[in-house]
């Protein structure tokens, strides 16, 4: 879809990023369902839009993180229906296996593959809330939040956003189908819990009052799938994804209203006769990124 009727035609587009550098959009990106990001410390991410019919000053964002297959474009494509009846701009940043490979993209990129620290503005959550602000300057909306979606890979990325990047502008994130969850427990070390990273209630408590919806598939229940994870702490959450994901909200709504004491805004939805498929999901996943209360009660 061209993008070209958005911007001045013949004009280069001087984009001022707050805390970042200038943003200079070229004639190859007015033209363009892609771009490349780099307005920020970490490496260049390859951008992928789904644009609706018209892009108006209050057109939603739905920034969308793929699985560990790295599809972003394929991901783009699933949203392209949706983005166009439901007037919303789908956003799916690519973290390629070149730049972050194995695992560094589902555990946020916080250390290198040999274990060295990796600065906090370069870590994977970092690139979300950067990319917000180009999108809303370069597209032309003036919305203030946006929603979060993740599948598979790209929903284990997203639930540890909410724990390092507490103060993130997303008003409804969710969570489908992770293959394992960060525990809000500190007696296992991360990824599978809070051990050895920091993490403060403070920080907890902003996530649970966040509009969080963990989405699973109700066949998404291989124990054998071949992309599952099977390592011990791992498989302490449960044989398969459908039963993790239940045990990861259990766990949270105990942090948050038992031990931490605070609301817990919270919900666990399930997608009928849904399997780990992300084109399966969204049909289940758009309205409640899209509508509905901000407010569990």
């Amino acid at each position: 879809m061209n993008i070209q009727k958005y911007f001045k035609a013949g004009l280069m587009i001087t984009v001022l990023l707050s805390n970042y550098a200038v943003a200079e959009i070229t004639a190859s990106e007015k033209n363009s369902d892609e771009f490349v990001f780099d307005q920020w410390p970490g490496k260049s991410l390859k951008v992928f839009l789904a644009l609706p019919e018209e892009v108006r000053k209050d057109t939603p964002i739905v920034i969308v993180l793929h699985g560990n297959s790295r599809n972003a474009k394929t991901y783009r494509d699933a949203w392209e229906k949706t983005a166009i009846e439901e007037n919303v701009i789908a956003v799916v940043p690519e973290f390629s296996a070149w730049d972050y490979p194995k695992r560094q993209y589902i555990l946020g990129n916080m250390s290198t593959p040999s274990g060295k620290p990796v600065a906090p503005d370069q870590w994977v959550f970092a690139a979300i809330e950067p990319l917000f602000d180009q999108l809303r300057k370069q597209l032309g909306t003036e919305v203030k939040h946006y929603s979060l979606y993740g599948h598979s890979a790209g929903s284990q990325v997203a639930h540890r956003l909410l724990y390092f990047v507490p103060d993130n502008r997303a008003q409804r994130i969710v969570l489908a189908n992770a293959g394992f969850y960060t525990m809000p427990v500190s007696t296992v070390d991360y990824p599978q819990g809070l051990g050895g990273v920091e993490v403060s209630d403070d920080s907890l408590k902003k996530a649970y009052a966040k509009r969080v919806i963990i989405l699973l598939g109700d066949r998404d229940n291989n124990p054998r799938h071949k992309s599952l994870n099977r390592e011990l702490e791992s498989l302490r959450q449960g044989p398969h994804r459908f039963s993790r994901g239940h045990n990861f909200y259990k766990n949270s709504l105990f942090k948050a209203s038992i031990l931490l004491k605070v609301p817990f805004n919270w919900s666990l939805s399930i997608a009928s006769g849904v399997s780990h498929s992300n084109q399966n999901i969204i049909p289940f996943a758009a309205p409640l990124l899209l509508g509905g209360p901000l407010v569990v009660n």
